[in-house]
Order: C-alpha cells, then structure tokens, then sequence
C-alpha cells in the first residue's frame, strides 16, 4: 500500500534536488524516492551490522530451550530473583 507524504523542502535544498532529478532524467518524486530507499536500506542493515558485532549476545538467541514462556519480556525479574537466591545461600 503507498502512502502519500507532503514535505517542505528550503529552497536550497528543493533547487539541489531540481538539478539532480534533470540530470538524472527523472521526476523530483522520483529522486526522493530512489534516495530515501538506499538511505534507509543502508541505514539499516549498517544498524543490523554494528548491533550484531558489538553485541555478542544477539548470536545466542533462539539457541536455549527453556519452560519460562514469559523470559523475553521479564528476564530482569528472572537474573534478579537469581541474583538474591545466590546471595542469601551465601549468608
């Protein structure tokens, strides 16, 4: 489904994209389409990338099996109830 967006543009930046839609041989919209598509596309899967090497964490999931249906939303609660089981044994 395509939607419809109504942007200002300064005017520096409406004449930059004026030039490049006729030097391309295409339409202003056209321009902005084809740049927002590869901004974002880049955008993302250079986001994808850095989260995926800086976090070493994200390669582990889907690789435990566990009866906690609800760990993804409250594993905070889960590593704190851990984490006072481990100190009050060690009282």
């Amino acid at each position: 489904m395509a939607k419809t967006f109504v942007i200002t543009l300064p005017d520096d930046l409406e004449q930059a994209l004026a030039v490049q839609a006729e030097r391309l041989n295409k339409s202003p919209e056209e321009v902005v389409l084809q740049v927002l598509s590869q901004q974002l596309t880049t955008s993302f899967q250079s986001d994808s990338m850095q989260q995926t090497e800086t976090d070493p964490l994200l390669r582990l999931i889907g690789s435990v099996s566990v009866d906690i249906p609800d760990l993804a939303e409250n594993h905070d609660y889960y590593l704190g109830q851990a984490l006072c089981q481990e100190l009050k044994g060690v009282e």
